[in-house]
């Protein structure tokens, strides 16, 4: 398992919280362990719904996912 900071946005606006841990085989799998929902990896700005990144990994914007 990988640990991946988790930040989400739902409908389309970032919570205000800050990035979640979660330990997930995948960028995808953190994203949908703690929203609770199937996601995209493809899709448009007002529908993003998570962003995660590698734990420690400051350096890149890291992996958008969608809402489908």
């Amino acid at each position: 398992m990988i640990t991946f900071q988790v930040q989400l946005w739902p409908d389309g606006k970032w919570d205000g919280n800050d990035y979640r841990l979660v330990d997930a085989e995948s960028p995808k799998e953190a994203a949908e362990k703690l929203l609770g929902a199937t996601l995209s990896e493809g899709g448009s700005n007002f529908k993003i719904r998570a962003r995660v990144r590698r734990l420690g990994d400051i350096k890149t914007q890291g992996w958008i996912f969608y809402e489908p």
